[in-house]
């Protein structure tokens, strides 16, 4: 890609240029006007918690355009139907200072005379994982909500309808911290042709224009104008995968004592469990083919009917079910990715999904009451599934299901790359962290899709790479908006915030390492994309990032007590005084924004960044090397220079990845962290509640799933690919060989089950094994670095650019050979540290190459 080229490409305002469509909102919510004379904070107004709105509109049309693009936003999160069809939803997850759009074409919803346009908006009071309040600006006088339309049939401009729907109970509690709040839906107070034309929305209130202000030059602080959400810019972003997918299989059918008086939390959890009438449930197995007919469910007074479904696989989806009804029943649906006893002592055969509010981990809720007749129900916002608990309540005459699942969803990624050897387990891991991905992405890179949803900025630096190996350039555009959107979010200091956009509360708790990994994953991006226009919006950002770090250090030059939460990762690193893992970590960002600056012209600021590096790892190289032990302490008092015997694969990966240091050190220090007897997983409450104390003086502290990314790209850069591979097995191999599909938050299976900043594996095989890697960024030229390290053979395709790069490796007895296709004809061939390339030749595409190991050197 030309350095040109943006992936996430936006305008810097979006301005409008003829009849501009002002944001709209309920008559109901009144405009504190005088607000407008305030100087000084205004506390934050109370508008309500979980509120749901609902917006119509009719349009005329003589024909039908070719095209009719139309853009929507709101506050919150919306739905919009053209002629009671869904066309889309959203926002993006976005900072309210820098408000994103979608872009819908509403043609082929459209038919010539009379259309109807409806929108549901659901406000949410509170900052989400997904969800960013406005804080001060505009919101004192408006308050929350708001909803935006401008294309060329439809806008915000023309005569809307509204009302506050109270078919959604809206005080439920929220999920857990993060995430929205428990849906709870009356059908019976929803008309469902409320999308339609046939439908009378007289008695709604007519929606008001959210402007106030103006009067000309000499009118009050020269006719200032008030409108909410000013700068309004494309998601860039394309419209998620969805599919319906039913059940794999039925655990078990039983009744449900009901206990009406329990909050809807609880509810589904705590009613006691007894048999199921007979005849209950009739043709359940239908449930997992929505072709093969009907289940009817039939209630008895006292007992309802409980089924727990398994869908065979983690996945991100949205509950859903169409039923037919007589009016008055219940439905109450929870979602979770485990069981009680799963990855532990086993699963018992009538095991119940439970509430887990350690960590927030609880099951995801939701209720609908239905009305007389057929209809349909989809949960509003998606979720992790597994396992589906199904309570079917006030049914006396039957209910009947005629579909019941979800609709999976993520971010549309191409399938590009593959993956295949002669270890089943590392073709395994291979897909399970593609798959893992897949559920990790959306609107944004998430940690995980059951307990935060959230945009952490360290999981995106591995699910970045772990994505351009499977997926390619399909992914890179979320990867653009996110750094675009980490800077949107920087604090005034210049940290970034440690997760953002969404309830990361400004200025609470913050991760100071998580800004490092921001700096190296906008290095990656442009490495493997050649995307310099995003490099160059955020560089200012990234250079008042590295600031702070400039002021933090101490008078010795190096960070001593790292101000906030620093993490690093789920393992016992050292962490006090001066701290090996994290200045090595801030060497590692200054040399990525040295090569940024250089490649976007910045050439000064380049030489300064590289000193700095090189500067701090001579440093930490003295001060930190135990010459007993062979290998770096993690931590040193700055004052007395006093060694504090803890080492960690953290700190020795961090200072040989990112530093270049005396190789028989390096020799040395990998033989110590590396030696399976003196490796302990040490306990990292909460994740890590468990774990092994670390022997000080002769043991080394394990990177749990997140770290050992990097350590293993320590080894691979000074040619221990060998025990980097072993390192994967032990760690991640269990993972499979227990029977998931997916890759765990921390080698113990206590948190997330499927994480994405754990899908290293997939990233190391392609790129270490199968060894195609750019030459210049963007992949416009490409190096082929193949190893087949221990393995008889191993086959694939790596996404570069445009091109997928077909590999294929055989061991021979001098060593393995190699086929390349696909690479270009200027494709470099280099043979990686501790191997010699013996023979090349050309076959029109297809480059041969021979391997043999080098005399055998550590480092």
């Amino acid at each position: 890609m030309h350095d040109a080229a943006r992936l996430y490409d936006f305008p810097k305002v979006y301005f409008v240029t003829s009849r501009p469509a002002p944001f709209i909102w309920t008559p109901r919510q009144p405009i504190a006007a005088d607000h407008l004379k305030a100087i000084k904070e205004i506390p934050d107004r109370d508008d309500g918690l979980n509120r749901w709105f609902l917006f119509r509109t009719t349009v005329e049309l003589d024909t039908v355009p070719d095209k009719a693009p139309t853009h929507v936003t709101v506050d919150g999160r919306y739905l919009m139907y053209v002629n009671g069809r869904e066309v889309g939803r959203g926002p993006v997850r976005c900072s309210p200072l820098a408000q994103r759009y979608d872009t819908h074409d509403l043609t082929p919803h459209l038919r010539p005379g009379r259309n109807l346009v409806a929108v549901l908006v659901h406000t949410y009071g509170v900052d989400t994982a997904f969800h960013e309040r406005v804080r001060g600006l505009w919101s004192p006088v408006f308050g929350e909500g708001g909803l935006w339309i401008e294309g060329p049939i439809v806008d915000t401009a023309m005569d809307w309808r509204c009302i506050q729907s109270q078919a959604w109970v809206q005080d439920t509690p929220q999920a857990n911290a993060s995430l929205g709040f428990i849906e709870w839906l009356d059908a019976n107070a929803l008309d469902p042709a409320w999308t339609s034309q046939d439908f009378d929305d007289a008695d709604w209130d007519q929606a008001r224009p959210m402007i106030v202000g103006g009067g000309g030059p000499e009118s009050l602080y020269q006719g200032t104008t008030v409108r909410p959400f000013p700068i309004r810019l494309p998601s860039g972003l394309p419209t998620l995968y969805e599919a319906f997918t039913s059940a794999h299989d039925i655990r078990w059918i039983k009744g449900q004592i009901p206990q009406a008086e329990l909050p809807i939390h609880t509810r589904l959890y705590d009613e006691p469990l007894t048999e199921a009438p007979a005849d209950a449930v009739r043709d359940a197995t239908a449930l997992l083919n929505p072709d093969a007919g009907e289940t009817v469910v039939t209630t008895t007074p006292g007992t309802d009917i409980a089924i727990t479904l398994d869908f065979g696989r983690i996945f991100s989806g949205y509950p859903a079910f169409e039923i037919e009804a007589n009016g008055g029943e219940m439905i109450e649906i929870g979602c979770t990715e485990r069981l009680p006893g799963e990855w532990f002592e086993g699963v018992a055969d009538d095991a119940r999904i439970e509430r887990r509010p350690y960590l927030g981990t609880d099951a995801h809720l939701c209720r609908y009451v239905a009305r007389p007749g057929a209809q349909q129900f989809q949960r509003f916002e998606w979720c992790a599934i597994r396992y589906m608990h199904i309570v079917v309540r006030n049914a006396p005459k039957g209910l009947t299901i005629r579909t019941l699942g979800a609709v999976e969803t993520h971010y549309p990624v191409e399938s590009r790359g593959e993956f295949s050897c002669s270890d089943p387990i590392l073709t395994k891991l291979w897909q399970a962290g593609a798959y893992t991905l897949k559920q990790c992405m959306h609107d944004a890179w998430e940690d995980c899709p059951s307990r935060e949803q959230r945009q952490w900025l360290g999981d995106v630096t591995v699910e970045n790479l772990a994505a351009s190996a499977a997926f390619g350039a399909s992914a890179s555009p979320l990867t653009a908006k996110y750094l675009v959107q980490v800077a949107e979010c920087q604090r005034p200091d210049g940290l970034t915030q440690m997760f953002a956009p969404g309830d990361h509360g400004h200025n609470a708790r913050l991760i100071p390492d998580w800004t490092l990994q921001w700096v190296l994953c906008a290095a990656d991006h442009w490495e493997l994309t050649g995307d310099l226009a995003t490099i160059e919006e955020i560089w200012p950002s990234i250079q008042k990032a590295l600031s702070w770090f400039d002021r933090a250090s101490s008078r010795h030059g190096l960070l001593t007590d790292m101000p906030y939460w620093h993490f690093m990762d789920w393992a016992g690193l050292g962490r006090d005084g001066q701290a090996l893992a994290i200045n090595a970590q801030l060497a590692g960002a200054w040399r990525a924004a040295a090569k940024l600056g250089s490649a976007l012209g910045y050439d000064r600021a380049a030489e300064r960044y590289e000193a700095h590096a090189a500067d701090l790892i001579a440093r930490l190289d003295a001060a930190h090397w135990d010459e007993q032990r062979g290998a770096w302490v993690d931590m040193i008092d700055p004052e007395t220079s006093a060694q504090n015997p803890r080492i960690s694969q953290h700190g020795v990966a961090a200072l040989t990845l990112w530093g270049d240091v005396d190789a028989d050190r390096a020799a040395r220090a990998f033989d110590w962290a590396a030696d399976p007897t003196r490796v302990t997983a040490t306990p990292a409450p909460p994740v890590v509640p468990f774990g092994t104390p670390l022997d000080e003086e002769n043991g080394v502290v394990m990177a749990n799933t997140f770290y050992s990314h990097f350590v293993g790209e320590a080894l691979a850069r000074h040619g221990l690919r060998d025990v980097a591979l072993s390192n994967i097995r032990n760690r991640f191999g269990p993972m499979i060989e227990a029977g998931s599909t997916t890759l765990w938050e921390a080698t113990t299976p206590w948190a997330s089950l499927c994480h994405g900043f754990s899908a290293s594996p997939t990233w190391f095989l392609s790129r270490h094994v199968l060894g195609v890697a750019p030459a210049t960024p963007g992949f416009e030229q490409i190096v082929a670095r193949p190893d087949l390290i221990d393995l008889e053979h191993a086959e694939g395709v790596v996404p570069a650019g445009s091109r997928n790069v077909r590999v294929v490796l055989r061991r021979t007895p001098e060593g393995f050979d190699a086929v390349i296709s696909g690479a270009g004809d200027d494709c470099l061939v280099e043979a990686p540290a501790g191997l010699v390339l013996t023979r090349q030749s050309r076959d029109g595409d297809r480059l041969r190459a021979s391997f043999s190991p080098s005399p055998r050197t550590r480092v």
